[in-house]
């Protein structure tokens, strides 16, 4: 078996194959994802962790072409990623805390319309702003956040 959940054939010597894993739902379309230069120089000033970013990138990548809603669940998310769901699930919360997709109901995301040229799911729904740190702010509050991580190593050794 390959990752994701896709089936290869098996052989005698390989036991992965055998092994079941969580099934991950394609692209619903295979029109290309656009992103405006606005948005993507505003994604370049969101600060979220490596986790965060790809979590956001299957988003996009998953993302419904009519609505930019998204159905996929923590665990297939896990799969896709070949990460653990408790890593997923902090993307995920730093994801709404940045502004940039929320969760609609279980297993339902929406990404802010500026990632999906204002496509929504509903048509009365409250978009939050999107929290990306001014270009001049940004490298001191990395330098903040890595001093503090770092006082907490010496802290815990």
């Amino acid at each position: 078996m390959t990752r994701a959940g896709i089936f290869s054939e098996p052989d005698d010597n390989d036991q992965e194959a055998l092994v079941s894993t969580t099934y991950v739902p394609g692209p619903p379309s295979d029109e290309p994802i656009v992103l405006t230069r606005h948005a993507l120089r505003m994604l370049a000033l969101v600060d979220v962790s490596l986790t965060a970013r790809r979590v956001l990138d299957v988003l996009l990548a998953l993302q419904d072409p009519d609505s930019g809603s998204v159905s996929i669940s923590q665990a297939e998310m896990a799969a896709e990623l070949g990460a653990g769901k408790p890593a997923v699930n902090r993307g995920f919360k730093e994801l709404k805390q940045a502004g940039l997709a929320w969760l609609l109901r279980r297993g339902h995301y929406q990404l802010h319309p500026v990632l999906t040229g204002g496509r929504v799911a509903g048509t009365a729904m409250a978009v939050p702003e999107i929290n990306a740190t001014p270009a001049e702010d940004f490298s001191e509050q990395r330098r903040t956040r890595f001093a503090a991580q770092v006082a907490n190593l010496a802290q815990s050794a």
